[in-house]
């Protein structure tokens, strides 16, 4: 699965390198992350590169790297890092706002104390929300939810993330 989801990351990247319009973007933002077998708050810095195929749809790639540790009665927990691949539906709302809804497949790896095996740690399905601002031509700000579900009953992560994003 891992496999899967860095190669479609990798297409989504490669699908949009060396085009040169607003329809490419990147951003880079921190996000938190409320985990529910773990119970942990763990923060990370999150990397985007996306496509918008069409003023509706697009495609998106994430990478994050934990920033910080949480401890509980079990031990120590930190997100060592997050992979994810997306589909994106974009919905206007007026010339400088729209709304986000994204569902893809991610792979995250946490940092957890030995002989604990079912946390949130490995391949999820994910989906979420969110909202954008275009401060101008250039620049937007991006604020949004995601829902990670792991397989095989190792739980469920709720992660809000706040971006400044670039368009290309």
């Amino acid at each position: 699965m891992k496999k899967i989801i860095v190669s479609a990351a990798a297409l989504a990247l490669v699908a949009t390198a060396g085009v040169a319009s607003a329809e490419t973007y990147g951003s880079i933002g921190v996000q938190n992350s409320k985990t529910s077998k773990s119970d942990s708050s763990l923060n990370s810095i999150n990397a985007r590169a996306g496509y918008k195929i069409t003023p509706h749809f697009g495609l998106e790639g994430e990478a994050t790297v934990g920033t910080n540790s949480d401890s509980n009665a079990t031990g120590k927990y930190k997100q060592t890092h997050r992979l994810g691949a997306y589909a994106v539906g974009y919905l206007p709302v007026t010339e400088n706002i729209e709304l986000i809804g994204r569902a893809g497949v991610s792979n995250t790896r946490l940092k957890r104390p030995e002989g604990v095996n079912m946390v949130e740690n490995g391949n999820a399905f994910d989906y979420g929300v969110g909202a954008q601002y275009k401060v101008n031509d250039t620049y937007a700000v991006r604020g949004d939810y995601t829902r990670s579900e792991y397989r095989e009953k190792h739980g469920d992560s709720d992660t809000v993330s706040l971006n400044l994003v670039r368009k290309f």
